[in-house]
């Protein structure tokens, strides 16, 4: 079951169970950038990177390549 209020997003998982996790994808695509990040800001448990923080990371498949911002 997926509960929404507000910009939280609940989910119960039980064991086995298929989880849709883009279930609201449509109006995660009408969101802007500014919108996105905003609510990424509200959520704690799930702050954004740092561009420092980013600098550590190191690519899965050197052989992608890389995207521009």
């Amino acid at each position: 079951m997926v509960i929404t209020v507000g910009k939280t997003v609940t989910v119960d998982y039980v064991k086995g169970q298929k989880l849709d996790v883009y279930k609201d994808k449509e109006a995660l695509d009408k969101m802007t950038e500014e919108e996105l990040h905003e609510a990424a800001l509200s959520d704690p448990d799930a702050q954004p990177l740092t561009e420092e923080q980013l600098k550590h990371f190191k690519r899965v498949n050197p052989n992608l390549p890389e995207k521009k911002a």
